[in-house]
């Protein structure tokens, strides 16, 4: 059936729009840690969708009438699902060039249905903003109320520096454009990798969205990604079947086959289990017999017995950081990068929620680019228990030799 104008007009007047929702993946974990809000409208029930939407508001001067719709619409349908991770909603940043930048509209919307907005990340394409001040002003006032900030679509082109380190988002998705047949794209791997190298040089998370293939997924996953979206594991549905046992097997088959694809490559990553093990375990049971006030003193001399070790540092079960993050005195820091002080949040990370929600423990991370000294590390993390039977996990950073 064509679409016309009119169709689009009565759907919008009607506020006949429904949210279908897309998982965000954890290989790692192998748990969703986020859903994408897309809105579709219903015409007499055919399916009008956002790209019709929004052309026909781009026309009529409505978008940003229409964009906030969209918006209530996906927090009233999420609010409903207790159990749901965090909320990913898009925002037109086309309609900042209208509005006064950070006007408190999406932290109302938010609040009318109960939400933390710390469980809302708001995705932005910064392309469509006439003015980066606009744009610094709605992030600078979103962030200060507890929202996250997502970059979408970043991909090619000589601007996505300049709007990464603009946004400095707390999440980078990667687009489909340079995740599709990454497997066999030399081009888009090298792509892939200065995105993910970037990223963890900022301290963001990243996800490769619109994967499509198991083979996509291991490739992504070798280099570093964090997270996945795409018609691989799910495409857009209803919080009913969101995690279906189709699903999990897909999860299970791609994390089988990275084990294999490590196996077989040694060189992607150096895999040392026994001896990373080891040394967590060690740490663990090392802190558990001291008192928590000796705890960065028992830091300082398993580091300083273990030259492999880069850093180490304790969170508690909020996420927070309890101790200095401990460095190996002769670790050399690079310009620009600096170890994580007491009181920083933890809680998005891998290493954290592996172990908090008893997913992997101990947790073993690839290798990344280090916040805290700007080279190459492993974070392997696990668990004690303090005096009141509150849990702390242990993360240590390894070297890269």
């Amino acid at each position: 059936m064509k679409i016309t104008s009119e169709m689009i007009h009565d759907v919008i007047e009607k506020k006949d729009i429904f949210v279908e929702f897309q998982p965000i993946y954890s290989l790692n974990t192998k748990n969703i840690i986020g859903l994408e809000a897309l809105a579709r409208g219903n015409y007499q029930g055919e399916i009008i969708s956002p790209y019709f939407l929004f052309s026909y508001a781009k026309e009529t001067g409505s978008v940003l009438d229409v964009d906030r719709l969209c918006r209530e619409k996906a927090m009233s349908a999420f609010a409903k699902e207790e159990t749901a991770p965090a909320l990913f909603v898009n925002f037109e940043t086309s309609v900042l060039n209208d509005v006064v930048p950070g006007n408190g509209e999406i932290f109302k919307t938010a609040s009318e249905n109960n939400i933390n907005p710390e469980n809302i990340v708001i995705e932005l394409n910064e392309s469509h903003v006439k003015d980066s001040y606009d744009l610094m002003m709605f992030v600078d006032f979103y962030r200060t109320k507890g929202f996250l900030i997502a970059l979408d679509n970043v991909g090619t082109g000589l601007d996505t520096m300049n709007r990464i380190m603009m946004v400095n988002p707390d999440i980078i998705k990667i687009d489909r454009a340079i995740v599709s047949n990454i497997d066999s794209n030399a081009y888009n791997q090298e792509v892939f990798k200065s995105i993910i190298n970037t990223a963890k040089q900022i301290g963001a998370m990243t996800v490769a969205e619109g994967v499509e293939t198991v083979d996509e997924v291991i490739t992504c996953m070798l280099m570093g990604v964090d997270y996945f979206q795409g018609f691989y594991f799910s495409r857009p549905e209803q919080f009913n079947y969101l995690f279906s046992n189709e699903t999990r097997l897909k999860l299970e088959e791609a994390a089988h086959r990275l084990n294999l694809s490590i196996k077989k490559n040694p060189t992607a990553v150096n895999v040392q289990i026994e001896t990373y093990t080891r040394i967590i375990n060690n740490l663990v049971e090392t802190l558990s017999t001291v008192d928590e006030k000796n705890y960065d003193d028992t830091l300082k001399k398993y580091v300083s017995e273990h030259h492999e070790i880069e850093c180490a540092f304790l969170i508690n079960e909020k996420g927070f950081q309890i101790t200095d993050t401990v460095m190996d005195p002769d670790t050399e820091i690079l310009e620009g990068y600096h170890p994580a002080i007491r009181g920083v949040n933890h809680d998005i990370k891998n290493y954290f929620y592996a172990i908090k929600e008893q997913i992997e423990d101990p947790f073993i991370s690839g290798w990344y680019i280090s916040a805290a000294t700007g080279k190459s590390c492993k974070t392997i993390s696990s668990k004690i228990y303090d005096k009141d039977g509150g849990m702390i996990v242990v993360c240590v950073d390894l070297k890269r030799k």
